[in-house]
């Protein structure tokens, strides 16, 4: 050990003695490890879900579908018959998020709440910061309204005050008393809330009744499997009780399909696979970029042992053994890929950060409901990659300077002074192979960066079927109990009629979902000529002026309008698409369609007039077809939820503070969830491609660089070992230009076959990255082009500079080199 350590720190103290090559070395592990274990941090988010809770690999989510969608939520009624009635999870918590107007003193908030069962905190063993957790008590008829908050929110909107704790704050109007808080950090589940009510309450805190409905899915379940028992015997003993419960309780839409998940795997049915497949194609880009630093790295320690043959020599003229100095070569890729793996850690966070920001700002994605929260975490799994990949790193890294000591004559240098002498022809063979995997890994990167690039322009491009600038978009929640009547719709006119006098402002209207938001409402229409033939399509709620506040011009008819009221006939907007597969060619102005969603009491339906028609716009995403869509008026059907949408001429900073204002005094519990330009909601609904391509991009651009680093440092190393036969082809007629030439052929031949092999690749991966890709194909014959012409380009000016110090040799002192 102790001789070990010697070895260690004489190897150290050798690094440090000229720290310009070690340098570089590190920097460009620690580039490639820390790359790829960010990359990991964020695959493993999605293949192996965090559960924060003892014995996490015994948690499961119980879901409550059918055969055509397997994970459904479960309605109360279920629930509490699957808690009577089974003993495999004995602890089976429910809950559901909703959303949450908070009111406390003069002021109002909006946040995300979870209604939760008294079993929730306990079933994750957490433990509260202040007061209690919510209790089986809680949930029971007649208990006091009560609630939790999260540290957060506790802190944000309350100022961290510990006298709240029984005192009452209004949720949705209803008031609630506080009796705890929760830690900092507590992650619930794994998305955090704002505050917790118990799951008996649900009715209270949102204004729907629907706890004793069996048709009403809304509970998630979340169990913990009994001592001793398997996910398949737990499986089992639900298949058998939801069975009985169809015999007993049958449900309208068909058999109930109980699924049993264990929470800490992938579930491809619960996560959408298109996120997955991303991020296993960056996983693979970081990965080969760390291929190329490998390549490059070893191309560099090859490099460094042959610059100190001399040394070597005398080393073992004094006594040590050859073993022990190719050990010696070894030990330091020991510790350049160790030094370049800690370093990279701290650039995995980094990057880990970016990525979690990509997720938590995509619209309709996570960042909606779960601020707070952290998905990608730097646990135990990643620290282990991140250790097994400088490990790996140190063998690919290592091997070939460790064999090239191991079995040169390391004594023949001493005898001459010519650089590179006793280097055999089959080392500097194998440096000109690494150089081409170089060249060839990185014409994959760039291939795939320029084809990411390329699909974010394109997407960037596309027409969203509105005029973008000058929109402002004020998401608002205004709880059910703000209207007796439980009809919030003359409460959002009046903020929308308060907007409209705003100063700035030329138009203004609602809609329950906003343009781009990432997520609609679906639901399927027929005509009332072929009920039978019912097609799906997604719909909106909006109010009058909403065509005229996005610039969309009608095509036919006339929009909704203020007398779509909610005693007035039934009306409906639908997209010419819609209309298209409805009646054909057949003017659809003034015939009717019936919409399967049923109505909610006091709300339109479920058959409407259709009133106009309009052009097809993207809804969710800038991605999304232009094709059916249907928009009825949101004074015939009702929602707490709606966008405030105006068109003003007077910049954000200026216009926010007016808005808050007009929704605040329309109603006490009107709170705003969120305002943004049109600009950036436009920017939000490019986030994944975004994301792609800026992480693509970075590993073309940092893989074109160690790329030609390696092949600049290959020539310069040639160059250096030929001064003596350039001098005698000087000396027998060779002027400058034949040099420049030779070197120049000699790098560009290895760049031709790395970029042949480079594109090559690409093809064959193709496929994979098509999944990917927008408007482009992965076989773009512009950019199979651009790219290696690009290249050629770079990869000449590396090949110039050695060429150049060749062509600028004396002969006379070149001829003297022994």
């Amino acid at each position: 050990m102790r001789n070990l350590a010697k070895q260690l720190g004489i190897t150290i103290k050798s690094l440090v003695r000229r720290p310009a090559l070690p340098a570089i070395i590190v920097l460009t592990l620690a580039l490639g490890i820390g790359a790829s274990t960010a990359l990991f941090a964020y695959l493993s988010a999605l293949l192996w879900p965090a559960m924060p809770a003892p014995e996490p690999d015994r948690i499961v989510w119980i879901h409550v579908g059918t055969n055509e969608e397997p994970r459904l939520t479960a309605s109360h009624p279920d629930y509490l018959d699957l808690v009577r009635s089974q003993t495999a999870v004995p602890q089976l918590a429910g809950f559901s998020i909703f959303g949450a107007s908070l009111g406390h003193d003069q002021a109002n908030t909006y946040d995300w709440g979870q209604l939760v069962s008294g079993n929730y905190f306990s079933l994750l063993g957490a433990t509260p910061g202040l007061g209690r957790f919510l209790t089986p008590g809680d949930d029971e008829p007649g208990s006091e309204n009560v609630a939790v908050l999260s540290h957060r929110l506790w802190k944000s909107a309350f100022g961290g005050n510990p006298g709240l704790l029984g005192q009452q704050i209004r949720v949705n109007g209803v008031p609630f008393t506080v009796v705890g808080v929760t830690r900092e950090g507590f992650q619930g589940h794994g998305h955090p809330a704002g505050i917790y009510v118990p799951l008996g309450k649900s009715d209270v805190a949102t204004g729907i009744s629907r706890m004793p409905e069996r048709e009403a899915r809304w509970v998630i379940l979340l169990g913990r499997l009994a001592p001793a028992v398997t996910v398949e015997q737990a499986q089992a003993a639900f298949e058998r009780l939801g069975k009985s419960l169809d015999e007993t309780v049958p449900l309208e839409d068909g058999q109930r399909r109980v699924s049993v998940v264990p929470a800490t795997t992938h579930d491809p049915e619960s996560i959408d696979e298109n996120f997955t497949k991303a991020a296993q194609i960056l996983m693979a880009a970081a990965l080969l970029f760390l291929l190329l630093g490998c390549a490059n790295v070893a191309n560099l320690l090859l490099a460094r042992a042959t610059a100190r043959q001399r040394e070597m020599g005398i080393r073992a003229s004094l006594g040590a053994s050859r073993a022990r100095l190719a050990a010696g070569t070894l030990g330091e890729s020991l510790v350049l890929c160790v030094a370049g793996g800690v370093l990279g850690l701290a650039f995995a966070a980094l990057l880990a950060r970016r990525l979690e920001y990509f997720m938590l700002t995509a619209p309709g994605g996570l960042g909606g409901w779960a601020e707070g929260g952290e998905f990608i975490r730097l646990n135990v799994r990643v620290f282990a990659f991140a250790l097994v990949a400088s490990l790996v790193c140190v063998v690919l890294c290592g091997l070939a300077p460790f064999f090239q000591v191991l079995r040169r004559d390391i004594l023949t240098p001493l005898k001459s002074d010519a650089a590179g002498s006793g280097t055999p022809s089959s080392a500097l063979l194998f440096r000109k192979l690494l150089v081409v995997a170089q060249v060839g890994l990185s014409v994959v990167l760039l291939l795939g960066g320029s084809l990411l690039v390329r699909t974010l322009n394109n997407a960037q491009s596309v027409d969203p079927g509105f005029r973008s600038d000058g929109l402002v978009f004020a998401t608002i929640y205004l709880p059910r109990s703000a209207s007796a009547s439980g009809d919030v719709a003359p409460i959002y006119q009046k903020i929308v009629d308060a907007a409209a006098t705003v100063p700035g402002v030329s138009a203004a209207s609602l809609s329950h979902t906003g343009p781009l938001a990432g997520w609609s409402r679906e639901t399927e229409v027929a005509s009332s000529e072929r009920p039978e033939e019912k097609i799906g399509t997604q719909y909106n709620l909006v109010g009058p002026e909403f065509f005229k506040t996005l610039g969309i011009s009608m095509l036919q008819g006339r929009p909704l309008e203020l007398r779509d009221r909610r005693d007035a006939p039934a009306a409906a907007v639908i997209s010419r698409e819609l209309a298209q597969k409805l009646w054909g060619d057949a003017n659809p102005i003034g015939r009717r369609l019936t919409v399967s969603e049923p109505p909610r009491p006091g709300e339109s339906g479920p058959d409407f007039e259709v009133v106009g028609i309009a052009p097809g716009t993207r809804v969710a995403s800038i991605l999304d077809p232009r094709g059916e869509f249907l928009y009825l008026s949101s004074h015939q059907r009702i929602t707490a939820r709606m966008t405030l949408i105006v068109r003003a001429s007077v910049p954000l900073g200026t216009l926010a503070p007016a808005l808050r204002e007009a929704i605040r005094s329309a109603h006490p519990d009107a709170s705003v969830i969120e305002i943004a330009t049109g600009e950036e909601q436009l920017e939000k609904s490019l986030v994944a491609q975004r994301m792609h391509a800026e992480i693509a991009g970075l590993f073309a651009l940092l893989g074109l660089g160690v790329a030609v680093i390696g092949l600049f440092g290959l020539l310069s190393y040639m160059v250096n070992l030929r001064v003596r036969e350039f001098g005698i082809r000087m000396a027998v007629g060779a002027d400058s230009r034949d040099l420049l030439r030779l070197v120049l052929r000699q790098g560009m031949t290895l760049v031709a076959i790395g970029a042949a092999l480079g594109l090559a690749g690409t093809l064959a991966l193709g496929k994979l990255l098509s999944s990917l890709l927008i408007g482009i194909e992965a076989t773009d014959p512009l950019t199979y082009v651009s790219v290696p012409v690009a290249l050629a380009l770079v990869a000449l000016g590396a090949c110039y500079l050695p060429a150049r110090r060749a062509a600028r040799l004396d002969p006379l002192k070149a001829l003297r080199q022994a």
